[in-house]
């Protein structure tokens, strides 16, 4: 295996400065393990500078796909990104548009199935169009011999729309901004930021030419339980008096810290997380969270080459209340009154994974592994609680090969999981009703496309025509083994690329 990686680094370190950018961006990007948060202060502790502009198009088939998710899918976009360091100055910067056109889809109205601690879900496949707009800017620059300051802003749009009856459109928009500071003495970094972040998304449905009562939806209150009735019910939320949609918003406050060591960096994040949904001084829910990430990065020069390992840990909690309301009229006057709010659902998460990086020249070499521990709880009826716990395990390891001007990319990947559901009540007078319904269906769906045993490869070819140009061409294929709920075992994945680097 030495010999092997020596024979590629000779190969594809020649000439130094043509192996240089002949790097694809997102290597280059992390090699400056600052560059994976959110102080970009520490973007000039990086000298190499690296931009790209692509065209690209795929094409995607198979159900091996959770219930939100088409079967048979289209997708095109632009992109470019970009890393400059001036004398005192850097920059980096993205832009990213992409359109998808996707057929037989239902499931979930929302533009990111699971962003939000509750959902609402339609069951009449159609076509479903999605167009996203983002933007991302960073600036790092020398305020004084040891000083830098940096920032941080990333905005996104969006627009989805459903073309079959029970149709709904949606907008949503995404904004971070974070400034951040570094002071570096020799060996040594340390670096502080603070993160704003704030994102909504508005869901509005509408039917034409057909009956009212053919159209049913599912208002999802955690963990798959909540009320089905017809979309215009008032437990659904989509429409109601003066109220034509369902907004959701969320707000985030938070602050990192960064330590580095000659090559030895080390990050840890907070997040406070707070949303609600409603409109017209009516407020349904009222959710929150926080949320601690942490990750260390120790790199290694050997020779031509480079060694690095990555750690990553991230945990994540929050919790949705549902207002308690009641429609009061006086004297022909009807207002909505609160009166307080009760707990419906909580969830517990935490990711860790590890990573192994090899890089030479343009050639690299990626191996890691990651689990996932989650535990949900549903409490609509209390004492009466309905839990759910899983885990998910997942091992990749993917290689890039530059040859002349060739590029040769391969992977594998597989993952697993289990889950398990309880039912427990808590000290508390006995409930006078049955639990509210559960959508068995999708439940049992989403659980079996998240634990089931995976496994895929992906393979790549890119060819440097002239000066910077290129074209791309890759496929990824996965297969899942023992599906009962899943509609199909298989899903390929095609795409084709074009592009200008320099």
């Amino acid at each position: 295996m030495k010999k092997l990686l020596l024979t590629l680094c000779m190969l594809t370190a020649l000439p130094g400065v043509v192996a240089v950018h002949a790097q694809r961006f997102d290597a280059v990007e992390r090699r400056n393990p600052w560059n994976g948060g959110v102080n970009r202060a520490g973007l000039r502790s990086d000298t190499l500078s690296l931009s790209y502009a692509e065209a690209w198009a795929s094409k995607q088939n198979g159900a091996l796909t959770s219930h939100s998710q088409s079967d048979d899918s289209f997708a095109a976009g632009v992109k470019t990104e970009s890393i400059r360091h001036l004398k005192r100055v850097s920059f980096a910067g993205r832009f990213d548009y992409s359109y998808f056109d996707g057929r037989n889809m239902c499931g979930s109205m929302f533009m990111q199935p699971g962003f939000y601690p509750m959902d609402i879900y339609e069951f009449t496949p159609g076509r479903k169009i999605r167009e996203n707009y983002a933007f991302t800017g960073a600036l790092s620059a020398d305020l004084a011999a040891e000083w830098r300051g940096g920032l941080w802003v990333d905005f996104a749009a969006g627009n989805y729309a459903k073309r079959k009856d029970l149709r709904h459109k949606n907008t949503r928009l995404d904004f971070a901004v974070a400034p951040g500071v570094q002071w570096h003495r020799g060996d040594w970094a340390v670096g502080a930021a603070y993160l704003f972040v704030k994102n909504s998304e508005r869901v509005e449905a509408s039917e034409i030419g057909s009956t009212p009562l053919s159209y049913e939806a599912f208002f999802d209150k955690g963990l798959y339980y909540g009320e089905q009735s017809l979309w215009t019910g008032n437990g659904i939320h989509l429409t109601e008096a003066g109220i034509n949609a369902f907004p959701v918003r969320e707000t985030m406050h938070g602050a990192s810290v960064q330590l580095q060591w000659r090559m030895l960096f080390a990050e840890a994040e907070y997040r406070r997380e707070k949303g609600d949904t409603g409109e017209k001084g009516t407020t349904w829910h009222e959710f929150d969270g926080d949320r601690f990430a942490a990750r260390v990065t120790a790199s290694l020069a050997g020779g031509k080459s480079m060694h690095y390992l990555r750690w990553s840990l991230v945990w994540r909690g929050r919790e949705n209340r549902e207002q308690i309301l009641q429609h009061e009229t006086v004297g022909g006057v009807t207002n909505t009154v609160g009166y307080g709010s009760v707990p419906v659902y909580a969830e517990r998460s935490v990711r860790t994974g590890i990573e192994y990086e090899w890089a030479c020249g343009a050639s690299n070499l990626r191996a890691g592994a990651e689990y996932l521990l989650q535990r949900q709880q549903s409490s609509l009826l209390y004492p009466l609680l309905r839990e759910q716990r899983l885990h998910t395990w997942r091992a990749k390891a993917e290689g890039l090969w530059s040859l002349g001007r060739m590029e040769l990319s391969a992977g594998i990947f597989c993952s697993w999981g289990d889950w398990s559901a309880e039912e427990r009540a808590e000290a508390g007078p006995e409930p006078d009703s049955a639990y509210p319904l559960r959508l068995d269906e999708y439940a049992e769906w989403d659980n079996e496309y998240r634990t089931a045993t995976r496994a895929g490869a992906s393979l790549g070819v890119r060819v440097r025509i002239v000066k910077g140009f290129y074209a791309d061409l890759s496929a990824r294929y996965e297969h899942g083994f023992g599906l009962h709920r899943v509609p199909q075992p298989n899903r390929v994945e095609a795409i084709l690329s074009l592009g200008y680097r320099w």
